[in-house]
């Protein structure tokens, strides 16, 4: 195959793979890592390599060209392995237009452009904050003091915007963008009043969330201005919310960022339920690995797992305990509460 014929049918693989990507954010993000990759090991742009280039690859042209630089620059493994995986990505494209029939392509994918060399959890960059955190960092906003010149619901709307997102799993960059409209008031045949939310998030999903319809009445009282095609956060900034995370991180040690809710929120609903699939479907990911990762462990020893297997409870004792000390008990954690309270209500007792 000439050259020249060679580069147009690499273009248009190019293009093709690119359209596929189905979102701005994975475009953006695959696009920039296979230019990283080419440029750094082959000193090409992706549609100026050749099946010799590829046919040269091998696992420590990768290690040694790729990783290792980037690593000395203090790149995490996360993000090397995001770039790895794009790459793979763009390979695969190659191989399913047939451009080069003579190449070995799993010997590319699996082991020259391999990821096995990577810890991708190796460093934790925020904390996933808890139920108690959450509250704790209400209480601040709303209690933060603005000049007079400003909203003085102010705090109170941000504090509420954190809460919203944390019960939600919803990114930042969907939920300003959440309208009244996207929501549908719905008697449920199994019991209860709900606001069903359904917004369009990472990866361009329509995904529908059930809420009380007491939540979104809380909500509308602080924020409907009679518009129901009015973003429901608009008057609120996600570059503001995220120097409020630094400042509340400042006073209190604390590591949390915007993701740090719905990480949180996962780690939460996982110690309540103990149901992967649930927190899988609540944070809307397609992978079971995906979801693993959002749960954090639990700081508290109590709930580590050798504290619970050889504590060897003695559960009858709980009979001996009046009403006052199991309320207490059930109050003394928020994860508890909810647990406890869903299934009063799906017994119909409260």
């Amino acid at each position: 195959m000439a050259e020249s014929e060679e580069m147009e049918k690499m273009k248009y693989v190019w293009l093709t793979w690119s359209n596929s990507l189905r979102s701005g954010n994975t475009y953006r993000a695959y696009v920039n890592s296979v230019d990283l990759y080419c440029n750094m090991v082959f000193g090409k742009k992706p549609v100026e390599i050749t099946q010799d280039d590829l046919g040269r690859l091998r696992f420590s042209t990768t290690l040694n060209g790729f990783v290792k630089p980037l690593r000395d620059r203090h790149i995490k493994d996360s993000t090397i392995k995001s770039h790895l995986t794009a790459v793979r990505s763009f390979v695969k494209a190659i191989r399913r237009e047939e451009l080069f029939p003579d190449l070995d392509f799993t010997a590319v994918v699996s082991d020259a452009l391999s990821s096995s060399m990577l810890v991708t959890r190796d460093v934790e960059h925020h904390e996933a904050i808890s139920l108690k955190e959450l509250k704790s960092m209400e209480k601040w906003l709303k209690e933060k003091k603005f000049s007079s010149n400003l909203d003085q619901e102010l705090g109170a709307k941000y504090a509420m915007l954190i809460d919203f997102m944390y019960k939600t799993a919803i990114r930042i960059t969907a939920t300003m963008s959440i309208t009244w409209e996207d929501f549908t008031l719905q008697n449920s045949p199994y019991g209860g009043d709900w606001a069903i939310l359904q917004v369009i998030d990472k990866g361009k999903k329509l995904n529908k969330k059930y809420l009380t319809q007491k939540y979104y009445y809380e909500l509308k009282e602080l924020f409907y201005n009679g518009d129901d095609s009015e973003e429901i956060f608009g008057e609120l900034s996600p570059h503001t919310l995220r120097n409020y995370f630094k400042e509340y991180n400042k006073m209190t040690g604390q590591h949390f960022v915007i993701h740090s809710l719905k990480a949180g929120a996962a780690t939460s609903l996982y110690a309540m339920t103990k149901d992967l699939l649930l927190v899988r479907d609540f944070c809307d990911h397609e992978s079971v690995k995906t979801t693993e990762a959002y749960i954090h462990a639990q700081k508290d020893p109590h709930t580590s797992g050798t504290a619970i297997l050889t504590a060897n409870y003695d559960s009858s004792k709980l009979n001996d305990l009046s009403k006052e000390d199991l309320l207490m008990l059930i109050h003394a954690r928020p994860e508890i509460e909810g647990s406890v309270c869903a299934v009063a209500s799906q017994l119909g007792k409260i």
